[in-house]
């Protein structure tokens, strides 16, 4: 028997609190698949540093939620063209739990519409050299988590907006950049001359897992939703699980603005919160940037919260003509 439970949600922090639900607490020996979808999202790795992983400025404008997951690997972008999987085991003698093994299902179910599918890597499943799906496990006492993304029909270009790629990565695995290497199984498809839509393909992705065996959709009881609900808002949506594990950084960031100046800005950020800014350069301002540093001391690291303080000032006063909020915001996040 295998346990199926298919989020309504595409929130995802709502989405996340499901799953460690089910991972530690939802009480059955079977396995369980659980399929869901968040909209406009990034999610980073459990031991990645937020800020560094993402261009914050370009996401914050976009309206991008941030989320931390409980797994380790790489930072990911989600729309609503990706599906999301979870799988949940026994953890004991008997359980398959190398990446490989526990994707088979999804590639003999490429393979059989006509794709190339390969397991790549140490985690990644591939088609024809692009990646399609990463995953990443947890382990706990009682239960193995594998999960995964599976690129149906995702904004692709919104993957290098969003995320910062490292130079030393993309050293080591000889590509450009990310859209480089991944693509999107409609669009593979397509170039095969088959056409399936999201829902299609969910479901089969589902029947992968789930065929020859006996299914048991997933009901949780008003108890089970309030501990999902607390684990939502007390974990999920507090911004000190996304962002404060980055504990103490510095940034220096300095840029020459045409017609503007040259401009240095160094922070301190210690869980979250700016601890002391410093802005320097030629720029023709008139009253100093003494009161606008001492006003982003103590606020969070947040595109928004800084964005409400600049407002508050006269900008052109400090910086000079034709200085704008977002030339700050750059700086300071970027």
């Amino acid at each position: 028997m295998i346990n199926l439970k298919i989020s309504k949600s595409n929130d995802p922090s709502y989405n996340l609190a499901v799953e460690e639900y089910l991972t530690y607490h939802y009480k059955t020996n079977d396995p369980i698949l659980y399929i869901w979808q968040n909209s406009n999202t990034i999610v980073v790795g459990r031991n990645q540093n937020t800020y560094a992983e993402i261009n914050i400025a370009e996401a914050m404008k976009d309206e991008v939620k941030i989320i931390r997951r409980n797994t380790g690997g790489g930072t990911v972008f989600h729309d609503m063209g990706n599906v999301c999987y979870s799988l949940i085991v026994n953890n004991d003698k008997d359980s398959q739990t190398s990446f490989e093994i526990a994707l088979q299902p999804i590639i003999k179910y490429l393979r059989s519409e006509g794709l190339n599918a390969n397991f790549s890597g140490r985690n990644d499943i591939e088609i024809d050299g692009y990646k399609i799906s990463g995953n990443a496990q947890l382990k706990t006492n009682n239960k193995i988590l594998q999960h995964g993304t599976l690129l149906f029909d995702v904004e692709l270009p919104r993957i290098l907006k969003y995320l910062n790629v490292d130079p030393e990565k993309i050293k080591h695995q000889k590509v450009k950049s990310k859209p480089a290497r991944v693509a999107n199984i409609k669009a593979l498809l397509n170039g095969i001359d088959k056409q399936i839509e999201l829902n299609d393909f969910i479901n089969n992705v589902i029947n992968s897992y789930t065929a020859n065996q006996e299914t048991k959709w997933i009901e949780f009881t008003d108890e089970e939703k309030a501990e999902i609900q607390k684990c939502f808002e007390e974990k999920y949506q507090s911004r000190e699980w996304t962002f404060a594990k980055n504990e103490n950084f510095e940034i220096i960031n300095k840029k020459y603005l045409e017609s503007k100046g040259l401009i240095e800005i160094k922070i301190n950020v210690d869980k979250g919160k700016i601890k002391n800014i410093k802005i320097y350069g030629d720029f023709l301002g008139y009253i100093g940037t003494e009161a606008l540093e001492f006003a982003l001391i103590n606020v969070d690291y947040d595109y928004n919260a800084v964005k409400n303080v600049l407002d508050k000032f006269a900008l052109k006063e400090i910086f000079g003509d034709n200085f704008q909020a977002e030339d700050i915001l750059n700086l300071i996040f970027n």
